[in-house]
């Protein structure tokens, strides 16, 4: 996580397409993992899961999350 805290992004949005990509240390000041990382470095969105998804729903949520994605729809849209 240091390694991402010393890039500047300007991303719209990060995705990290595996399994507990959002989970962290819990500190005084809120959960520390590697999705608040890029966050810090610029990120203005970032998802991540919090549990274990099997490889075949996580194809088919990429497949579908990008497809809407390249339709210009929102990402927030495209988790519906």
């Amino acid at each position: 996580m240091a390694e991402i805290s010393q890039v500047r992004l300007t991303a719209k949005l990060v995705v990290l397409s595996c399994c507990h990509s959002a989970s962290g240390q819990i500190r005084a000041e809120g959960i520390v993992g590697i999705a608040r990382a890029f966050l810090a470095s610029g990120a203005r969105a970032v998802l991540a899961a919090l549990w274990a998804v099997e490889d075949e729903a996580t194809m088919w949520f990429m497949n579908h999350f990008y497809e809407h994605l390249v339709r210009g729809e929102s990402a927030s849209e495209c988790l519906h």
